[in-house]
């Protein structure tokens, strides 16, 4: 596992959150404090969830994966009606598009690899934990050689 500030998603949604702040300048004063607001503060929200999910193992990843891919799109849709009250520029908004397109795809192939895998433990793993868990329960009932039956 590496750490998540040298995942390319991470580096991709930070690019956001930067051209974000510079796009939210140029909304207008009336629009500013909620719409730039909420566009600033779900971009932080995508940010924030890839080192939760680069923390988790196996499928834990997938919740804070959906969660990121849920306020990506938000954020698509936002800057998108940006552009159609004319509040940002074409120009402005094409900033936008690659950069959401590749923490999209992104997040959609960490998503598909981490589903197919397990939770925390695979069977294997898991038959393992019990088989010696079984020795631990005897090993305790026969403390100083004296059998403790169960």
């Amino acid at each position: 596992m590496s750490l998540h500030t040298e995942l390319d998603i991470f580096k991709a949604s930070y690019d956001l959150l930067g051209v974000a702040d510079d796009l939210v300048r140029n909304i207008p004063r009336a629009h500013k404090p909620y719409l730039g607001r909420k566009i600033f503060d779900e971009c932080t929200e995508v940010v924030a969830a890839i080192p939760l999910a680069n923390a988790e193992r196996g499928a834990g990843k997938v919740p804070h994966i959906n969660r990121l891919l849920q306020r990506l799109e938000v954020t698509k849709t936002l800057f998108r009606l940006c552009v159609d009250k004319r509040y940002i520029s074409r120009d402005q908004f094409a900033r936008t598009i690659p950069l959401t397109t590749s923490i999209g795809r992104q997040a959609n192939g960490w998503k598909k690899s981490s589903a197919s895998l397990p939770l925390r433990l695979n069977e294997e793993w898991t038959g393992r934990f019990e088989h010696s868990a079984a020795w631990v329960k005897r090993a305790v009932r026969t403390v100083r050689g004296v059998w403790i039956p169960a």
